[in-house]
């Protein structure tokens, strides 16, 4: 027993002595490899550089063709309608029949009240005369008889005066002949009041009848401007849009006839985003396509006169509507056409743009990416229009410059602060399309033809 327990410790020492060597074997191995440092995680990225381009200040924008001048023509006047001149669709000039009311009640009525006013003039004419010769006649004779009665009365009073002073004749003589003076007195104060009477009366009559011819004459005038009405004519050069009445229908006064909208003054109405607004006074040049004539045209000179602002804008969009006055338009053209038409405003020199893939939308709005000590910088911009894969930007924080190394392939993946290897060292400088030079300057034979993307 006891050299079993002795046997068995010799072999556990054994198994013991061996696992300690083996271990002893293996730590001098651990302390023989090199210390070495963390790799960094880095993230592969593309460079480009930021471009600066001379760009066409644009806008493009969508309306119609309007008129100055739209009006309903009414009748102005009571009366059948005989004749309707005009289809809908029609172009008339100033002047030209529109309708006809029938006029023959107004010729008889015309016809009657100058008769009247005739027979007026006549009456006024012999009341201007003066009192009839017989009439005259007789009232001077009465008052000269009644004024040689009462010289005979003055004749005798003084005679009897005389004779009633010698006691010829008595009292009663002399009362008698003042009496007689005094009636012969008021005689002639009759006859003479009575010549007054009826020359005032003639007057009277004469101012009656001037009153009556004038208020005739004043009917006459009535008459002949409603048979003038009869005949309704355009009152401009324009297009009949619409028939408001019927041949044979009453037409009163204010009924409406037709609808016409002028033709001579045309104007294009357009949406503009507010922010041009205050370079609508700059606008060089206005192009204009009326794609159901497939008619071009355009103006440069004197823009700033024939735009007017409307200064409501539209709640929805925020647009402003701009009228441009059309001088001289293409016959062709009518009210309610549609128009497209690209508002130029001249060049914006050496405008900021970067290219299109280094553009990142994240929490903190638009952003691009810049290498900065081998490390992703994050720098927030604004953009605008796009040119050919290249996007007009806003640097709020300056940090963007013909230096700057953009992220360009990989700034989707990278974050503020990550590492970064660039795969491109040297980034190529390709200068950008120039929207400013395209009008200047043919497409190069590369197959693809710049187009200039305007503001819409």
């Amino acid at each position: 027993m006891t050299d079993y327990i002795r046997n068995l410790n010799l072999k556990w020492g054994a198994s013991l002595a061996l696992i300690l060597s083996v271990l002893l074997s293996c730590a001098p191995k651990e302390e023989e490899k090199p210390k070495a440092g963390k790799k960094e995680f880095a993230l592969p990225v593309q460079i480009g550089k930021v471009a600066y381009m001379d760009i066409a200040d644009e806008v493009r924008a969508v309306g119609n063709i309007q008129t100055e001048q739209r009006v309903t023509i009414t009748s102005e006047i009571r009366g059948r309608v005989a004749r309707i001149a005009v289809e809908e669709g029609m172009n008339v000039k100033a002047g030209n029949l529109v309708a006809q009311i029938d006029s023959r009640e107004y010729e008889l009525t015309l016809e009657r009240l100058r008769a009247d006013l005739s027979a007026s003039q006549k009456e006024y004419k012999k009341a201007q005369e003066g009192l009839r010769k017989e009439d005259k006649d007789r009232l001077d004779a009465q008052t000269r008889a009644a004024k040689s009665s009462l010289d005979l009365a003055k004749i005798e009073l003084e005679r009897t005066k005389k004779l009633v002073e010698q006691k010829v004749l008595p009292q009663s003589a002399l009362d008698s002949a003042e009496d007689k003076l005094r009636q012969t007195s008021e005689t002639l104060k009759a006859s003479q009041a009575e010549q007054a009477a009826g020359m005032k009366s003639r007057q009277e009559d004469i101012e009656k009848l001037e009153s009556e011819m004038q208020s005739i004459r004043k009917q006459v005038a009535v008459a002949e401007l409603n048979l003038s009405k009869v005949n309704i004519v355009a009152p401009f050069d324009g297009v009949i849009i619409s028939k408001e009445i019927e041949r044979g229908a009453i037409a009163n006064s204010g009924t409406s006839i037709v609808r016409m909208i002028g033709s001579s003054r045309l104007k294009a109405v357009l949406e503009v985003p507010q922010s041009y607004r205050n370079k609508l006074k700059k606008l060089k040049k206005a192009e204009f396509f009326a794609k159901e004539l497939g008619l071009r045209f355009k103006y440069r000179n004197n823009l700033a006169r024939l735009v007017r602002v409307i200064p409501d804008a539209n709640i929805f969009s925020g647009n402003i509507k701009v009228q441009i006055d059309l001088p001289d338009p293409n016959p062709a053209m009518f009210p309610g056409l549609t128009l497209e038409s690209t508002l130029n405003f001249g060049v914006r020199k050496n405008v900021l743009h970067v290219p299109a893939v280094s553009l990142v939308i994240s929490e903190k709005g638009t952003v691009v990416y810049i290498v900065k000590d081998k490390k992703a910088h994050l720098v927030p911009v604004k953009a605008f229009k796009e040119h050919d894969d290249f996007v007009e930007i806003k640097d709020f924080t300056g940090q963007l410059n013909a230096n700057t190394d953009l992220i360009l392939r990989g700034s989707g993946a990278v974050f503020p602060g990550a590492n970064v290897f660039i795969t491109n060292p040297k980034p190529s400088t390709e200068t950008p399309f120039s929207s400013a030079a395209k009008e200047k300057e043919p497409a190069k034979s590369s197959g693809k033809t710049p187009v200039k993307n305007p503001e819409t």
